[in-house]
């Protein structure tokens, strides 16, 4: 299986549009960041990477990206639809409950408590992996 994955162009441009979208400028503080990001994600280890599966990959690039700090402003956003993205073009989607009282979700709530740093790369990759449902064609 060859498993298909974003550019860095691809999520720089990710952020510019959550940024147009928030009404913020889109800044871009070093590319390098987003490269080594995306590198670490998908470190060439052990088929089909280091972090084996899709789901795991998506849920360490989601990870890296968000602890990169590679934007001025959508940093989390921009983590969270890059790994929802990537689920989306190898295939999966990811499957989680909206909790209809607020705006949170527990898709919200994995990056909120990654980008605070109280969620390691090991427990984003989990959540990724029991949130994934196969898309049927």
């Amino acid at each position: 299986m060859k498993v298909k994955q974003p550019s860095v162009d691809g999520i720089i441009k990710i952020n510019e549009l959550v940024c147009r979208e928030g009404g913020n400028p889109h800044i871009l503080f070093d590319r390098g960041k987003v490269e080594s990001a995306m590198h670490s994600a998908f470190y060439p280890g052990v088929y089909p990477f280091e972090h084996g599966g899709v789901a795991g990959i998506a849920g360490a690039m989601t990870f890296y990206l968000t602890q990169a700090h590679a934007f001025q402003d959508g940093n989390k956003r921009t983590a969270a639809i890059a790994g929802s993205t990537f689920m989306s073009m190898n295939g999966w989607e990811l499957k989680y409950v909206a909790n209809e009282k607020s705006d949170r979700n527990d898709f919200a709530d994995i990056i909120l408590k990654c980008a605070s740093g109280k969620a390691p790369k090991e427990e984003v990759m989990k959540w990724f992996e029991d949130h994934k449902v196969k898309i049927e064609d």
